[in-house]
């Protein structure tokens, strides 16, 4: 029962707490660089780490992630009707394509939608797998 208690109390005192601006030496109030809830920043810059990647058939491919100079997709689409190539897929848990190679195609273009909270971009890759 005093673990409980003392849980409660902690609870309590944390959610009682504020952030405010502080001061610095000289009386000038600054403002924390922190904010809650952290809100994320729109999509900048968003593309495949291999826009071009070639992959060799029946073969393991380089997990090819996205990555974005700001903001992180929170959802991904592909918007090309043609689904990619046999064997591999898109992790939207980790923004990768991932899989192995087990259909040719040459230099099948595909566009992905990417959406967060403060915006959308639509990136292009094109995939060969020879």
């Amino acid at each position: 029962m005093k673990f409980k208690s003392t849980l409660i109390i902690a609870l309590l005192v944390l959610s009682s707490c504020t952030k405010q601006a502080s001061k610095d030496r000289k009386g000038n109030v600054s403002i924390d660089s922190e904010s809650y809830p952290i809100e994320n920043s729109k999509l900048k810059n968003c593309h495949f780490k291999f826009p071009f990647p070639s992959y060799t058939f029946g073969a393991t491919i380089e997990p090819n992630i996205i990555l974005c100079d700001e903001g992180v997709p929170k959802k991904v689409e592909i918007l090309t009707p043609a689904p990619l190539p046999s064997g591999i897929q898109f992790s939207p848990n980790t923004l990768n394509l991932i899989g192995t190679a087990n259909e040719r195609v040459i230099q099948a273009p595909y566009d992905f939608y990417l959406e967060n909270e403060s915006g959308y971009a639509i990136i292009k890759i094109q995939i060969s797998i020879q």
